[in-house]
């Protein structure tokens, strides 16, 4: 039933309520709501939720008695116009009157068509687009006998995989109803509630919102770089939905935000990543390498001193790149390695640091690296030998990317200093097209401070863990397999943020995997195909 007093008016989130710590990228409701799943709260429950909110504020805004005013949903074919099919039931069983305006003749998920067919159960009438118009006419909101409507609330779609803009036009039924929309209601316009986002947010179809109600949290782009809410999206408020404690932490949800493969690709669309390390060590950067091809990057090239690449059994998957240090990196190889990176198709990624020691001319060497890869916008894992190279207590100027220190080289690095506070500091002073709070640019910078549960923290309050996998993994060579998974997945396309999410989760699941079948006698070098049996495995719930 509709709650309107004061107290269900803020379980309904019409008052302002923070319900989690960063703001979200538009695909990370996908990822809470698997993670949610696994945590033991179905979708379902949260679509209940959600539904229940927007009915509460839209009756809410309501003037007077609902006698003779009625509530237009606009329902689209995914969740978002699940939730409002939840709404309208919940409306109509508070005595307001309800019409729905379904934009397909059936919901692209289960649970939306659950929500649909319960909301049509009590006779609410409902039209559907057919293409050009409707199976039967909504009445008139203009002239003699015109129908009152106090609230037209936009189900559709909210915002696109494109975020806000020209890519998140909509296009065929829903863009089709959104004209007609704009065109029924050309004089008169009721008060129009977005769910989660306005369909088509910042593109030329959008419908402006007096109210907008978002859930969980908000999501990037509703805001422009100074922090003010961008027009058309009304009064925004928050509704909490009922998530399970652990929510932001890594899962198998994180594998939503994984780019999905093009059938008509070409050898290096998938991206080309550039290890560089070795030297006092040899195993290191061919363990990173080879992790990062099993996340699906296209070309993995692995620069190492000539001494370690000879006692090196060279896997075929990996491509040798030759520079003319013998013993360990010097500053010899820098000017080859920037000419790698930057010409032709470049490189998608940099891994530095595995197995690279840490003589003086190295960390120099490492340095310039860096300063060349934030010159050029070249994401970097920063890991284990590298990390004594950046500045104490800062974050290396202009870098986009991940660093993954141990528990003893993150307080060689920071001290005391919270990791957090560091990433802030460097937003403060970076550019803001590479630091703005409120774009995917909040996703450019992550430390993960690597342990028996690892601590992930970005911009913004972004902070989770990842735990689980196998007592094993603490056997030397697992942390140069998760900065190869990163960088892999930085070079497919995965901003540093959701890169590390997922090859957290990843490097535990395929730990336990390999724990369970080879014992206490698993190794690093066992795990890299069990990194793509952990992402083919995830992957079944999205595709």
């Amino acid at each position: 039933r509709v709650d309107t007093t004061s107290a269900g008016k803020r379980a309904a989130g019409v008052y302002p309520v923070s319900a989690a710590s960063w703001f979200l990228h538009w695909d990370e409701v996908g990822v809470f709501d698997i993670n949610s799943t696994a945590l033991g709260t179905p979708p379902l429950e949260l679509m209940l939720a959600a539904g229940k909110h927007l009915a509460n504020i839209a009756a809410s805004g309501v003037d007077g008695s609902p006698d003779g005013v009625e509530i237009w949903l606009l329902c689209g074919p995914g969740n978002n116009g699940g939730d409002g099919y939840v709404a309208a039931k919940v409306l109509a069983e508070g005595g307001f009157n309800i019409r729905i305006l379904a934009s397909h003749t059936s919901q692209k998920t289960s649970l939306a068509q659950a929500a649909r067919d319960n909301a049509t159960e009590p006779g609410i009438p409902i039209h559907i687009w057919l293409g050009k118009d409707w199976d039967t006419q909504p009445p008139s909101v203009t002239g003699d006998g015109a129908t009152s409507v106090g609230i037209l609330i936009d189900a559709l779609l909210g915002v696109g995989p494109g975020g806000a803009g020209a890519a998140s036009q909509p296009r065929g039924a829903v863009g089709e109803v959104l004209i007609w929309t704009a065109s029924h209601f050309a004089r008169g316009a009721p008060k129009v509630l977005a769910c989660d986002l306005p369909t088509g947010f910042g593109s030329n179809l959008q419908l402006r919102a007096g109210l907008t109600v978002t859930f969980h949290e908000e999501k990037l782009g509703m805001r422009d770089s100074d922090g003010n809410y961008h027009l058309g999206l009304g009064q925004v408020v928050i509704a909490p939905l009922p998530f399970p404690s652990g929510i932001t932490d890594v899962g198998i949800g994180d594998v939503m935000r994984y780019p999905r493969l093009n059938s008509e690709a070409r050898k290096g669309d998938r991206g080309r990543v550039l290890v560089v390390g070795g030297g006092p060590y040899h195993g290191a950067p061919i363990l990173a390498g080879l992790a990062a091809a099993r996340m699906g990057a296209d070309l993995i090239h692995v620069a190492m001193p000539t001494a370690a690449l000879k006692r090196v059994k060279w896997p075929v998957d990996l491509i040798p790149e030759e520079i003319p240090d013998e013993e360990f990196l010097t500053g010899e190889s820098v000017s080859g390695l920037v000419e790698r990176m930057t010409t032709g198709r470049g490189v998608q990624a940099l891994v530095i640091g595995p197995g690279s020691g840490r003589a003086e001319e190295t960390l120099r060497a490492m340095r310039s690296l860096l300063t060349a890869a934030a010159e050029h916008g070249v994401p970097c894992v920063i890991d284990a030998d590298a990390i004594y190279s950046l500045p104490r207590g800062e974050w290396p100027t202009g870098v986009i990317g991940v660093a993954t220190p141990h528990g003893v080289e993150r307080e060689g690095w920071l001290g005391e200093d919270d990791p957090a506070e560091i990433i802030a500091q460097a937003a403060e002073s970076a550019q803001p097209s590479k630091w703005d709070l409120y774009s995917e640019s909040a996703e450019n910078a992550v430390i993960i401070t690597t342990g028996v549960s690892d601590e992930i923290v970005g911009l913004g309050g972004r902070s989770s863990l990842a735990s689980g996998g196998n007592p094993r993994m603490a056997v030397a060579g697992t942390g140069d397999l998760l900065a190869g998974s990163i960088g892999g997945l930085m070079a497919c396309g995965m901003s540093p943020w959701a890169a590390s999410r997922l090859a957290c989760y990843l490097l535990r699941e395929a730990g336990r995997v390999a724990g369970e079948q080879l014992g206490p006698g698993m190794v690093a070098s066992d795990l890299p195909q069990y990194l793509a049996g952990a992402l083919a495995t995830a992957l079944l719930i999205r595709d």
